[in-house]
């Protein structure tokens, strides 16, 4: 018997409008459900101090779970038996699970570098040379930033084949922002103008700071600034920080110039 031919024809035997419905609806309340298990996790995220590694942990859980049974259960209204796909697909179920064993390899190794309970979100690694700040960590890779705020992945086989340092957790995180300044700005009373509003965050490190002049270019001189914070979770809303603050100084500067 042809497995592959009998498969091709099932779907198209039970492709009624109903069953469209049914599969739509099952996609929609997938997507849903997705998003009410997401707010859950960080509601309980805050109320039971779980950090974010464990949230992004539960959040890959949730969403494999959806897709799985929601592809199962679109494959029952279509008519189609898995036992049969699996009997047609032999051979080619060997080749993609050669193929695959990367991602197998990956997903292990995830679950262990979670259970590990080192390696979390806002601690900073080097690794191959490489120095940043963990962003999120999944089951198949993990995300970083580094100081120049690239993001850099790395596959989850990587960190446990290999050694990595991992900074204690009093290690501050710096910030990064690359601007351009009007014509005829005093760099160095920018600077002290910048560093007093910045300093009156408590979540700025207030013995760190550095502007250095990168470039000149026809709008202007070009600088790099830097702050260091004490919390990672303050990494985003830091930068924008840094950029309103910057491009009030230079609408001022420009008013009374």
């Amino acid at each position: 018997m042809d497995y592959g031919y009998e498969i091709l024809k099932i779907p198209f035997n039970h492709l009624s409008m109903v069953n469209i419905i049914y599969i739509l609806l099952i996609i929609i309340g997938g997507v849903i459900i997705f998003r009410i298990g997401d707010k859950i996790l960080s509601k309980m995220e805050h109320e039971f101090d779980l950090n974010l590694t464990a949230h992004y942990l539960f959040k890959d859980i949730l969403k494999y779970t959806i897709i799985i049974i929601g592809f199962a259960w679109i494959l029952h209204i279509l008519g189609i038996n898995l036992e049969s796909i699996v009997i047609s697909l032999g051979v080619v179920g060997i080749v993609i699970g050669l193929a695959s064993q990367d991602i197998v390899s990956n997903f292990i190794s995830g679950i262990f570098i979670i259970s590990d309970n080192k390696i979390q979100v806002g601690r900073v690694i080097e690794i191959n040379g490489f120095k940043g700040t963990i962003r999120k960590v999944g089951f198949r890779n993990t995300h970083m930033i580094n100081q120049d705020n690239y993001e850099i992945t790395l596959p989850n086989s990587v960190l446990s084949k290999n050694i990595y340092k991992l900074y204690k957790e009093t290690e501050d995180y710096r910030l990064r922002i690359n601007a351009v300044l009007p014509h005829g700005i005093d760099i160095y009373q920018f600077k002290e103008e910048l560093d007093k509003i910045m300093y009156s965050y408590d979540w700025v490190v207030n013995d760190k700071t550095s502007l250095f002049s990168k470039d000149y270019t026809e709008w202007g001189p070009k600088v790099e600034v830097s702050y260091w914070i004490k919390e990672y979770k303050y990494i985003d809303c830091g930068k924008v920080r840094i950029l309103e603050n910057i491009n009030r100084l230079s609408d001022e500067y420009r008013k009374n110039n």
